[in-house]
């Protein structure tokens, strides 16, 4: 078997595989032979029909089998020769490549292999003296306490008559209009007197306007559209803000003593105490995303290469199908979203290649120096996903592992001691107390829980990693 390989884009080759005449035969030769022995054919008994007789009657049957052995054992041979890293599946339609009844069989195949490129030696460099670790201040402390008396509020309807105040909450019907473009046209939408965005338009004097307000009433306002508007056509021109007030709703914050019943501790004192030790291990947690941040900065900044363009945009398609079923699930108008197509699908492609290039880096960095991600290490983090939803552990393990997604965890644990041991390398980093990373999570008073988990049972990343597995 010969094989020559050509480069014919970045992190893409072609493989020729060319078997001789010789090679061929032998095959059939070595097929034939299995076949008198073991074939039934009438009038003859096992082992006893003329072999001229088996290769007429299986000579198709034959010709097929050999063609498919050999491109399986070309394309494997070829791999190990050539020592290539292949990933993805090779861009080969099996079925089209023939086998000449006479003469040699050629066939190409082109595949994606994984990039090249040179790790950093010293890992010291790591700029990570200029990440501030957020502080936790008795004002932050009051702010967060007030929050959690927010959360603990209810709703109650404005008397008739009343005007809406700070902090209020509207049932309005909203528009915004320029010239004859009906830009945002929603009814029944929930607005709070204060500044928001809606649909990338930023609304800065919505307070103003909806002050005072009673229901009934329609409040108008001109406005100029910014250029943060999701719609393009209508960035900068005038426009009429106008708002139908349907109904208002204020919230009532609880006293101490329903709070406390809330957040379910006994005196304000411990509850101060909970809320403090809350804001530092959120703290803890922002500082070492943050640190772990600039690492990953440093190391797509330190290790450029290519990428295989297949593969970025599998991925990135990926990317872009999520997006686009969440601002459907959103609620987004199906024409602003198609308006907004060309950004999304841009932004997924650029999202997508630092995933890529960010996995292959990582990737690298454990194979040098040795860092596995243990079958002990798999099974606690399928043990903390199972507690955070409730979960049976044995049941949650079975659907990963049908799901495929326990690999695309032991991925995330493995990216998460590489980035551990560069943050421990970095001089930069010496004298931070890691110790907060490892800590059990705090106890929190009720209503204060951090965000839901990523390490999620249907973790979408397994579906890309399914794409960067070696074939």
């Amino acid at each position: 078997m010969n094989v020559t390989v050509e480069d014919v884009a970045a992190c893409r080759k072609k493989l020729t595989i060319t078997f001789p005449r010789e090679e061929i035969d032998q095959k059939f030769t070595a097929r034939f032979t299995e076949l008198e022995r073991e074939a039934l054919v009438p009038g003859f008994r096992p082992g006893r029909a003329p072999r001229r007789l088996i290769e007429k009657r299986f000579r198709d049957a034959v010709t097929e089998e050999v063609r498919v052995k050999l491109v399986a054992e070309g394309f494997e041979k070829a791999i190990e020769e050539q020592n290539l890293d292949v990933i993805g599946e090779p861009a080969v339609d099996a079925d089209k490549i023939e086998l000449p009844d006479e003469g040699e069989m050629t066939f190409s195949i082109e595949l994606e292999v994984r990039p090249e490129f040179d790790l950093p030696d010293d890992y010291s460099q790591i700029p990570l003296d200029k990440v501030e670790r957020p502080q936790v201040t008795d004002e932050s402390v009051t702010q967060a306490l007030a929050r959690l008396r927010e959360q603990s509020g209810r709703l109650e309807a404005v008397e008739e008559g009343g005007e809406a105040g700070d902090n209020d909450i509207l049932t309005c019907d909203l528009a915004i209009q320029a010239g004859d473009v009906m830009v945002v046209d929603r009814t029944d939408v929930r607005l709070p007197v204060a500044e928001i965005a809606v649909e990338g338009i930023r609304l800065a004097n919505l307070p103003e306007l909806l002050k005072g307000a009673k229901v009934g009433e329609t409040k108008t306002v001109k406005i100029t559209i910014g250029d943060e508007a999701d719609n393009e056509d209508v960035r900068g021109k005038e426009a009429e803000l106008r708002v139908k007030i349907g109904a208002i709703a204020r919230v009532v914050l609880p006293d101490d003593e329903a709070l406390l019943k809330a957040a379910e501790y006994e005196d304000m004192d411990a509850l101060k105490a909970a809320v403090r030790r809350q804001e530092e291990a959120r703290s803890d947690s922002a500082y070492r995303r943050a640190r772990e941040a600039a690492v990953e900065e440093w190391l797509l900044e330190t290790v450029p290469f290519d990428l295989p363009e297949d593969l970025v945009k599998r991925h990135a398609n990926r990317l872009l199908q999520r997006q686009l079923v969440n601002l459907q699930y959103r609620g987004i108008p199906s024409q602003e979203i198609e308006s907004r197509l060309g950004e999304i699908r841009g932004a997924s492609t650029e999202q997508a290649a630092r995933d890529l290039r960010l996995h292959f880096i990582l990737g690298a960095i454990s194979e040098k120096e040795g860092i596995e991600a243990t079958d002990a290490e798999l099974d606690a983090r399928v043990r903390f996903i199972a507690a955070q939803y409730h979960r049976k552990e044995d049941r949650l393990h079975e659907e990963m592992d049908a799901e495929g997604t326990l690999d695309s965890l032991r991925g995330q644990i493995l990216d998460d001691k590489v980035l551990r041991m560069l943050l421990e390398k970095s001089t930069a980093g010496e004298a931070e107390d890691e110790a907060a990373a490892e800590a059990a999570p705090q106890e929190e008073p009720s209503g204060m829980a951090e965000d839901e988990p990523a390490d999620a049972p249907a973790d979408e990343a397994a579906e890309d990693a399914a794409d960067m597995e070696t074939t």
